[in-house]
């Protein structure tokens, strides 16, 4: 089948708990002596909290950004006095900063760190892994510690997977192959021209799968469901290359996975299988003339690719190539060279929100991802030209795909730590601890006696019994399924005789694992989950006009020398006008 394309601060610890809020301000520290009780001498400490140069970020770049709704001095509530105090926490969060996308036509220094700002409130409030973050444990995020730091992509693998095409993935055998320079002759173009202009060809593909098993033979591998692809002709997109191509891959689509890419049976059922299809693609599009193969997350989607590639040539006399890991381009494992510590999430439309301040059109549908990953290349590949040592060198392919597996490139002025990132930036001045003077911030789940009492209309006496463990007059301890005590990592106070009353939780999950555990039910129309909803907005806790430590990116570029890891703005303003062309 044909293809047709496509600071120093005071804090009041009051040991009555009325009262237990970081001062900021003269006025904040005024407002908290008159309301704070049983105030000594010996309960007011100054203690360091370090946050972002004080209030330099703060005063020189927030409060100097008017004109917007979600993000500068428009987060800010005034205090009596008219000035701006508390950040409103009903206005954090991407859902609504992505209405107020960067202008990049218009766009300034001060713009674009403001915009980092707010993107880091919203995810360092969203992300629960931001607000557990230690840095004394973990050397990198999460992420970028499986992807680069782990054992399997960064140790040589066994002699019996040694150069297997289809199961070889190490960095070391990919820098083995790279460094033989007698080889892959390809790979010695220059990426630009003598006047810095990209003159790449390439390929940039992506897929969406019906899940994540690409090796586990012992179950079904998932197979690809939707094929995406543009070429890029001497550094420019060519559009009407442009590929979405849905597959049938002839197995059921878990609702997981139809839960992140909206791709349902129903939509497949008419699609070619990937047999109808694989032979062009592959000829039309992943060829020597097309140039490099550019693939963000490449092992996933090259491993997939070549899944189907080996059961093609497993029956056809028509044999395909399987794809080698050593040649793909991949501005995921770049990003995170360069800037491991920009986002605690690498995913493409996760890093796409700090690089370039706006949505991803229609992430994880495969075409739409293609176009991204198409501008997190040039990011990536734009930084690496101007950080040449030698200028009158031209940057290649061979040199970006060596640093990319983690080789110390000569040309290339970046020297790579333990875990083969930028050893320019660090952890500790990238992600810190502020003090926020905050309103409208919800920081758990707490049911008080009176919320309780306030729910029994909605949910009925029986599940209100059940909340205050008063099943049939006997109190009984509750239990995790197989008789193990309640102790949830994210849980404060463990629930006693009182049960869930006045127990705080941090995360909804760990809430809702507890009324599982409470027997909760459903009650007249209502069902079991709507019950447990109505339950859940109910507990919902708020801090109001108070100050918080709040763990969040540091947005501000005065600490870039002191290894901030923040984007590149020129490169990144660069890319988006390109874009617009």
């Amino acid at each position: 089948m044909k293809i047709i394309p496509l600071n120093y601060q005071t804090k009041i610890n009051n040991p009555d708990k009325k009262s237990n809020r970081t001062v900021t301000s003269p006025v904040q520290l005024n407002n908290a002596l008159k309301n704070t009780h049983n105030i000594s001498s010996g309960l007011l400490k100054t203690y360091y909290c370090p946050s972002f140069k004080g209030d330099f970020f703060e005063n020189n770049y927030t409060r100097k950004l008017a004109g917007k709704v979600y993000q500068g001095v428009g987060l800010m509530i005034k205090n009596e006095l008219g000035t701006p105090e508390w950040y409103d926490f009903m206005k954090v969060g991407w859902k609504n900063l992505s209405k107020e996308p960067l202008d990049w036509k218009t766009a300034t220094p001060k713009d674009f760190y403001v915009f980092t700002q707010a993107n880091a409130f919203a995810e360092g409030y969203e992300s629960a892994w931001v607000r557990r973050f230690n840095y004394t444990n973990r050397k990198k995020m999460l992420a970028t510690s499986h992807s680069i730091d782990s054992r399997g992509v960064k140790e040589p693998p066994s002699k019996a997977l040694k150069k297997d095409a289809y199961k070889d993935k190490s960095f070391a055998s990919n820098i083995e192959e790279l460094l033989d320079i007698k080889h892959h002759k390809s790979l010695d173009k220059p990426i630009f021209t003598k006047d810095g202009e990209l003159c790449l060809d390439a390929v940039v593909f992506d897929t969406e799968t019906t899940g994540t098993n690409t090796s586990d033979e012992s179950k079904v591998l998932d197979k690809i469901i939707q094929i995406g692809a543009i070429q890029i002709k001497n550094g420019k997109t060519v559009e009407a290359t442009g590929m979405r191509q849905l597959i049938n891959p002839e197995m059921p689509i878990p609702a997981a996975s139809s839960k992140v890419h909206g791709i349902f049976d129903k939509d497949v059922q008419d699609a070619p299988v990937m047999e109808k299809i694989l032979k062009s693609f592959n000829d039309d599009y992943l060829n020597k003339k097309n140039g490099i193969i550019v693939a963000y997350n490449s092992q996933f989607d090259i491993t997939m690719l070549n899944n189907a590639i080996r059961e093609h040539n497993s029956f056809s006399a028509d044999e395909l190539k399987p794809k080698k890991y050593f040649k793909v381009m991949d501005p995921f494992l770049l990003i995170q060279r360069i800037h491991p510590y920009v986002g605690t999430s690498k995913r493409l439309s996760e890093q796409y929100k700090y690089f370039f301040c706006k949505n991803m059109d229609n992430a994880h549908d495969a075409y739409a991802d293609v176009k991204g990953t198409v501008n997190m290349l040039k990011y990536s590949l734009y930084y690496l030209n101007e950080h040449r040592k030698d200028v009158t060198k031209p940057l290649t392919q061979r040199d970006v795909l060596l640093f990319q597996n983690g080789y110390e490139v000569p040309n290339i002025n970046i020297k790579l730590d333990a875990q083969g990132c930028n050893s320019a930036v660090n952890f500790r001045t990238s992600y810190r601890p502020v003090s926020l003077s905050v309103d409208n911030y919800h920081d758990g789940y707490l049911l008080s006696k009176e919320d309780i009492k306030s729910l029994a209309p909605e949910i009925g006496e029986k599940n209100v019994k059940r909340l205050k463990n008063e099943v049939s007059d006997k109190k009984v301890e509750m239990k995790q399924p197989g008789g193990l005590p309640i102790n949830a990592a994210e849980t404060r106070q463990k629930p006693d005789d009182r049960g869930m009353e006045n127990a705080f939780y941090v995360m909804k999950k760990n809430f809702n694992k507890v009324l599982d555990y409470a027997g909760i039910d459903a009650y007249a129309e209502k069902s079991r989950e709507e019950v447990k909803e109505l339950i859940t907005q109910k507990a919902k806790h708020y801090i109001h006009k108070d100050s918080i430590d709040f763990w969040m990116k540091n947005p501000n570029p005065h600490d870039i020398k002191n290894g901030n890891d923040l984007p590149d703005f020129n490169i990144c303003k660069r890319v988006m006008l390109e874009d617009m062309i």
